[in-house]
């Protein structure tokens, strides 16, 4: 079977958790797949990893000034057929296979359209209502977004698969920090790492830590915040600038940075309104962290019962979430221990098994 990926998200330099899940599903298909024959399509040259994937996989760079994926990989689809093609990341092409799967992350603009920009609110919905009318079979990753699309966009429910994102620990150095971070990164901190957008609510987790130090003006900690601007961010790094006595902001940061800021943390938080998945939660439980983030959405199916939860529009509540896990060490332990069990049940093998098994229908079908 000829199978082709949408690839261009997996070869993003900087990765948030859809390139990251793009990438991670590529690579543990090469190691499960030999017996189908794939086409990975970029826009832009492959990074390294893609160099060392096995012989069934080929790269193919395709250039195109705008609208690649609708365009330049529609004519592809068209000129030089696959039986089935998997998008990773939600925009179909107009002209496509009929045996096409595509996975949706999220509908925050759904929940928060104001938290969008028009013309993102827009594309992001008439493209989502095309690929998930027009696809053979969607993946969803997770019951949340399963029941937004189902809801929201009228599909069968039986045509969507739930495939929650995998999880691979390995081996990491919580010791090598650069100097520009370190220099930067306070002696104590909780730490929220996201992009910046309104959904992410980072400017009432500011309000929130900022009634914390009032209300516990002995409390040596500070708010490190850790993410690349987004959308809307304009309000949020004025927020930011504005308390910056106790808010420290370092922007992106290299992965072999991310895993000694998280592990020396003492909590992690997230008050976001509305997660598709929240990788980043996964990423605090092996490092160590406790974890303390908003009750909705897919967040608690994610963290079960080793996360702490609050109401994202209670800045109390917030607040009264960074006062346990900072005041109670045996809560911190309890839930970092629960945190480690918890990682056990995401793999990425797994979730590439079971997307080859639906790819595999896909294109049968």
């Amino acid at each position: 079977m000829k199978i082709g990926i949408e690839a261009e998200r997996a070869n993003n330099p900087v990765k948030t958790g859809v390139e990251h899940y793009a990438k991670e599903l590529i690579v543990h298909l090469a190691k499960i797949d030999q017996r189908n024959d794939y086409t990975l399509y970029l826009r832009t040259k492959p990074e390294s990893w893609f160099l060392n994937l096995p012989k069934n996989f080929i790269n193919t760079v395709i250039p195109f000034p705008k609208f690649w994926t609708q365009v330049r990989v529609s004519w592809e689809m068209m000129t030089k057929p696959v039986d089935v093609l998997f998008v990773p990341a939600s925009a179909l092409p107009l002209i496509h296979p009929s045996g096409s799967v595509v996975t949706i992350h999220d509908a925050a603009w759904l929940h928060f359209p104001e938290a969008f920009t028009w013309g993102m609110r827009t594309y992001l919905h008439y493209s989502t209502k095309f690929a998930v009318r027009k696809a053979k079979k969607v993946i969803a990753v997770s019951e949340s977004t399963k029941k937004d699309l189902v809801k929201f966009y009228g599909i069968a429910a039986d045509k969507v698969a739930v495939v929650m994102h995998g999880y691979e620990a390995s081996p990491k150095d919580f010791s090598n920090l650069s100097p520009e971070v370190a220099s930067r990164l306070p002696e104590k901190y909780v730490l929220f790492l996201s992009t910046l957008q309104p959904r992410k609510n980072v400017g009432k987790l500011i309000d929130a830590f900022a009634a914390l130090k009032r209300e516990y003006p002995d409390l040596p900690h500070k708010l490190v915040i850790v993410g690349k601007a987004g959308w809307k961010f304009e309000s949020i790094l004025k927020k930011i600038e504005e308390n910056g006595d106790n808010v420290v902001y370092l922007n992106h940061i290299s992965d072999s940075d991310r895993w000694p800021v998280y592990n020396r943390a003492d909590m992690f938080i997230h008050p976001s309104l509305y997660e598709g998945f929240g990788m980043w939660l996964l990423e605090a439980f092996e490092c160590e962290v406790p974890a303390a983030v908003s009750n909705n959405s897919s967040m608690p199916e994610v963290g079960g019962d080793a996360a702490l939860y609050f109401d994202p529009q209670n800045t109390d509540e917030i607040k009264n979430a960074m006062v346990k896990l900072l005041q109670n060490p045996d809560l911190r332990k309890e839930l970092i221990q629960k945190g480690k069990q918890r990682l056990q049940q995401f793999s990425w093998d797994r979730c590439a098994k079971e997307t080859l098994a639906i790819l595999e229908e896909a294109g049968n079908a």
